[in-house]
């Protein structure tokens, strides 16, 4: 899961990337070792302080803010230029809409839940994101009775995407709300 969503959200040098519900932060690491600026938003304690021991663990800059999105991401001043969303519950419609509307060029969400996948992918395409996903499964051998290997599912998750289309700016872009 973690490879296809680095894949979509791209990170490069000069590139400012959220992680948002970012758990161990393990997204935000990678991103960081990719070159990009990375800002990691999580809601507990404990994972905040999870994320900068494994930012410092893999020798990387990973800026930690403690609290909850939506409402953590509003004291964020620069507009990322790609999100990974891998939390947050019941606030997961609000977390997607904020995030897409000042992506610059996309956002990633992983959902174990299915029946989240529509109002996140409402959300991406009502912020002028093209949306696309895969639900991503895996199994492993199991060992059966009688000397034979059977495979054991994992817990399946969809990644769902969306892109900015190109030449398109965020919500947040100083036009907003400018007469053209």
């Amino acid at each position: 899961m973690r490879a296809l969503a680095l894949a979509r959200l791209g990170p490069r040098l000069g590139d400012l990337v959220w992680d948002v519900g970012a758990g161990s932060g393990s997204v935000a690491v990678e991103c960081a070792r990719l070159g990009a600026a990375v800002v990691a938003v999580e809601k507990t304690a404990d994972g905040a302080g999870r994320v900068r021991a494994n930012a410092v663990a893999h020798g990387v800059d990973v800026t930690v803010v403690h609290g909850a999105a939506p409402g953590a991401l509003a004291g964020l001043a620069d507009d990322p230029d790609a999100v990974f969303v891998g939390g947050g519950g019941r606030e997961l419609p609000a977390i997607v809409k904020a995030c897409a509307r000042r992506a610059r060029r996309t956002v990633v969400v992983a959902l174990a839940a299915l029946d989240r996948v529509p109002d996140a992918r409402r959300a991406l395409t009502a912020a002028g994101l093209d949306c696309d996903g895969v639900l991503l499964q895996s199994s492993r051998l199991a060992p059966l009775p009688g000397d034979v290997t059977r495979l054991a599912a994992t817990n399946p998750v969809f990644l769902l995407w969306g892109t900015r289309p190109e030449g398109a700016a965020p919500a947040t872009a100083c036009t907003e709300g400018v007469a053209q």
